[in-house]
């Protein structure tokens, strides 16, 4: 089929999905999923202690905790902090939250306690549910400075002294469940960014959000019946996952992180049909499990191009990019009808209910084929950032969401991600992008995944360091630095190669899975310090 008539296709797909008119908010769907699909498994959990909760029985736990929060104190405009891990509870207190016009605030339970103390200022958390093993947290709370009282708060998982316990504050409620039908584009939860190259923000995100976000993805490709959650219920990712379920009936296979060692395995064991795979699984060793998968298709995000047919055939299912944040949701995707663009290395086409343009420095939009700033509109997109006027002002200008990435567009209205703007490294004033060095030096076979950043240079103004982290069996002496730029300048200019490399057993990642550029800057004040130099051919 030529793209032509595939293209005809995805246009019709998005004209019936923007047809339908969605629920006002999270709670309106959960209850319209409950009374169409309630003897159906909604919740599974994987690798843990085989809990398994129906679409009743989980609205049911909405529907308590609603009634248990109401009573405990808390009231429609509340900032309800949930540092809670992948467990039936944080996605039942989210709903419950929006039920009461409450806002659920996404706590990542994998900070330090200082950083938990800075999400919640921050944010201006009114309330606390956290779970017991975060004892760093729990030694907090018992300070002066800590941001959020101790009568506001709610242990689960355990007990401790002077500290409600989730299951007590749970038993002992009665009465009808409070109700507030929250407008679309009120305010429901605030997730934080992913801070891959600075803090994280609070990113205010409307009701529409959560019901885009679902609907949407329900659309991109055939229907799953098993979902995997392996990201955490406080990221994006598992929050259109949540959503996505809701609208269609599929169980939700939810593990509390994800794994490479078990990574097929638990595809198998749990017969998903949805996915996400990374440039990570894309390189684990092929096996003759593979072809006893059964998936419907899988999402991407940044997948090397050459990667992705052969991992269509060891797969047996589509697999298909989606280009978002957690301001906009998903504003660009290909569809699993459109089969012309595999390997093309492009994005594909702006999602339902999703405006896009490319601009240039002056606000213009570029020509057809030039590279620009895209910017996205739409409904259930962030209304700003909680206390940050500034960064609102800078991203949210005349209706349209300025994403800080660099895209270019073809003749055929495909989108291809080129570069974020701030991670652009300018040496001897030519600019490099650093995903540009990071997907040549990833296409080395022995690379699991590599990290591009910017030196401080006297003479060059920067210079170009890259961090390597090598396949589970290759050893360093056999990937070495020269093996390494030899095979990049097949790819890159001289002026682009990497004039630092070092190695790493593993990345510090955000929550949504990225590397954390951030912690590699703060690692050590000379980040020259434990690197190799091409320049003068010795480790530094």
């Amino acid at each position: 089929m030529s793209i032509a008539r595939q293209l005809e296709q995805a246009a019709a797909r998005r004209a019936e999905t923007e047809a339908r008119i969605l629920p006002r908010n999270l709670p309106a769907l959960c209850d319209e999923a409950v009374a169409q699909f309630g003897d159906r498994v909604f919740w599974r959990a994987v690798d843990g202690d085989g809990t398994e909760l129906t679409y009743r029985q989980f609205g049911a736990l909405v529907d308590r905790c609603a009634r248990a929060f109401a009573q405990f104190g808390i009231r429609g405009g509340d900032h309800v902090a949930l540092a809670l891990p992948n467990v039936p509870a944080i996605a039942a207190a989210w709903i419950a939250l929006h039920r009461l016009g409450a806002v659920a605030l996404g706590v990542n339970v994998n900070l330090v306690a200082q950083e938990v103390n800075y999400t919640l200022r921050s944010a201006a958390a009114d309330a606390l549910i956290l779970d017991v093993a975060h004892s760093g947290l729990l030694d907090m709370t018992d300070g002066p400075d800590f941001p959020v009282a101790r009568d506001r708060i709610i242990v689960h998982g355990g007990q401790v002294a002077g500290l409600a316990q989730w299951d007590e504050v749970m038993a002992d409620a009665p009465g009808e469940v409070p109700v507030v039908d929250s407008d679309p584009e009120a305010l429901a939860s605030i997730l934080y960014t992913s801070g891959s190259m600075g803090l994280p923000k609070p990113a205010m995100l409307p009701h529409s959000w959560h019901t885009v976000s679902g609907w949407v993805r329900s659309r991109q490709g055939p229907e799953p019946r098993n979902i995997l959650i392996d990201s955490p219920l406080y990221y994006m990712g598992a929050q259109w996952r949540l959503a996505m379920a809701l609208y269609i009936g599929a169980t939700l296979c939810v593990a509390q992180k994800p794994t490479l060692n078990r990574y097929v395995q638990r595809l198998l064991d749990y017969d998903i049909n949805l996915c996400a795979v990374s440039s990570q699984t894309a390189k684990l060793p092929d096996h003759p499990d593979y072809a006893r998968l059964n998936l419907t298709w899988v999402t991407a995000s940044g997948l090397p191009k050459q990667m992705q047919a052969p991992l269509e055939a060891r797969l047996g299912a589509p697999v298909r990019e989606i280009y978002g944040m957690t301001e906009i949701g998903s504003a660009i995707v290909m569809p699993t009808l459109v089969t012309g663009m595999v390997g093309s290395g492009s994005c594909g086409l702006p999602d339902a209910f999703r405006e896009c343009r490319i601009i240039d420095a002056d606000g213009n939009d570029v020509r057809q084929g030039e590279v620009g700033e895209l910017l996205v509109r739409g409904p259930g997109i962030a209304l700003g950032y909680w206390g940050n006027d500034e960064a609102t002002a800078e991203t949210l200008r005349n209706g349209w969401y300025h994403t800080g990435d660099l895209f270019r567009q073809d003749e055929n209205g495909f989108y291809y991600w080129q570069s974020r703007i701030k991670d652009i490294i300018r040496r001897s004033k030519e600019n490099i992008s650093a995903i540009e060095v990071e997907a040549a030096i990833r296409s080395f076979p022995q690379v699991l995944d590599v990290a591009a950043l910017a030196v401080p240079d006297e003479y060059r103004d920067e210079e170009v360091k890259i961090y390597v982290q090598l396949v589970a069996d290759a050893r360093r002496d056999e990937v070495t630095p020269q093996h390494l730029l030899e095979h990049a300048g097949a790819y890159l200019a001289a002026f682009k190669l990497p004039r630092y490399i070092e190695y790493v057993e593993q990345f510090e990642r955000t929550a949504s899975n990225k590397i954390s550029k951030l912690a590699l800057k703060n690692a050590k004040p000379d980040l020259r310090l434990g690197a190799f130099d091409a320049v003068d051919g010795t480790w530094r």
